[in-house]
Formats: C-alpha cells, sequence, structure tokens
C-alpha cells in the first residue's frame, strides 16, 4: 500500500477525486435535507481546503533516495472516509425518520373551545414542521352535562378541509370515525371546519381523539 500511494499518480489522481465527489455529494445532500447554506458551504470549503494542501506535499515528498512520508496521501482517504462515516449514518436516519408518520395528536387547537351545541362550527388548526401529503384524524365527543338527554350517539360531525391543495366537500361521520383528506404537498398549516348536527339542546365536548399526517 506505501508503495502504490507514494509512486502511483494515477492512484493518487482517483483518491482526490473519491474527495471532490463525497464533499460535494454530501454537501448538497446536507442542503437539500434543509442545512443551513452558510454552514454547509463552510464545511465543504474547508473540506476543500484540507483536501488542496494536501496536493502540493503529495508532489514535493521527499527527494530521490529518500523514504516519501505516507500521511499526505492517506489524508485523501481518511477525509472522504471521515465525512461518508458520519454522514451516511445521519443521512439513513433522517430517512427512516421521515418515512414514519408524523402525530399531531396534541398539536391541534380547536376554536372557539367549550360546549359544542347544535349548529356551532369550530375551527380545529395545527402547524407542522414535518408536512405530508394526507391528513388522518378522528374527533371524540363527549357528554358537556352528564344531566342532559344523552346526545352523543345520534350527533354527527361535518368536517370540511380549509387549507391545503385540495378543498374537497364536507365529510360526514359520526364521533369516533376516522377522516382522511388529501392535504398536497408541503403544506404546514391545516385548518379544517367541523360542524356538529345533533339533537336540541344537546351540548357536546369535542376533542381530537387522533391525528397523523403521511403518505
Amino acid at each position: 500500500m506505501r508503495r502504490h500511494l507514494a509512486d502511483n499518480t494515477k492512484l493518487l489522481a482517483l483518491t482526490f477525486l473519491a474527495n471532490l465527489i463525497v464533499i460535494f455529494g454530501t454537501g448538497t445532500v446536507w442542503y437539500a435535507e434543509g442545512g443551513d447554506i452558510t454552514l454547509v458551504g463552510g464545511v465543504v470549503g474547508a473540506l476543500l481546503l484540507l483536501g488542496g494542501a494536501m496536493l502540493p506535499l503529495i508532489r514535493g515528498r521527499g527527494q530521490d533516495g529518500v523514504e516519501k512520508p505516507l500521511w499526505p496521501p492517506l489524508m485523501l482517504l481518511v477525509v472522504p472516509v471521515a465525512v461518508l462515516a458520519v454522514a451516511l449514518p445521519a443521512w439513513i436516519v433522517t430517512e427512516v425518520r421521515a418515512a414514519r408518520p408524523v402525530d399531531l395528536t396534541h398539536e391541534f387547537e380547536l376554536e372557539p373551545s367549550g360546549p359544542f351545541e347544535q349548529g356551532m362550527t369550530v375551527t380545529a388548526s395545527a402547524h407542522t414542521d414535518r408536512p405530508k401529503p394526507r391528513l388522518f384524524i378522528t374527533f371524540a365527543a363527549s357528554e358537556y352535562d352528564p344531566a342532559t338527554p344523552v346526545c352523543v350517539p345520534s350527533s354527527r360531525l361535518s368536517v370540511t378541509l380549509r387549507s391545503g391543495a385540495k378543498r374537497d366537500g364536507p365529510q360526514s361521520v359520526r364521533p369516533g370515525q376516522e377522516l382522511t383528506f388529501d392535504l398536497g404537498q408541503n403544506h404546514k398549516d391545516i385548518s379544517l371546519a367541523v360542524r356538529m348536527t345533533a339533537e336540541p339542546n344537546c351540548a357536546l365536548d369535542l376533542t381530537v381523539d387522533s391525528a397523523r399526517v403521511d403518505d
């Protein structure tokens, strides 16, 4: 290995090319995943300077009859290996995390709060920094006043998507049934209009039982 790295100019050139590919490839992926351009540029620039600094040392290593130091060409191998050792696992973890559903159950807010009565419309809204194209949401209802007639079994919810690329007509379900909405791509703010139909004098507590966005 020492002989090849010391004397083989072609091998050294290929090693330096691998350096460039790994550095620029990692920087591109990092930026595409949301990395700050200043930080990405600074790291890439520092690695390029380190790799470039090795070239004069490689060209001028030792004199005839003097053993040439091995560390300059080895640096061209260490840099891409070190970058891949850190970047590749981080990228894999990011991709696995991005493929999982995003739970928004506790992110939704209902406005106005309080008892939910016949004919009222409540806005359910949430924000996510990890947008996905589909929303799956289930609303739960319970009796606001246990002394009143039982209203939950006969009530229905009409839910309309107010945000996103596709604003289809309202979906009508009973409390506890799951709804699915197509949000489109990259919509971080979600807004739903929820209207209740129930018997007269019914008052319910409305909550978001479960909510998630997924592919």
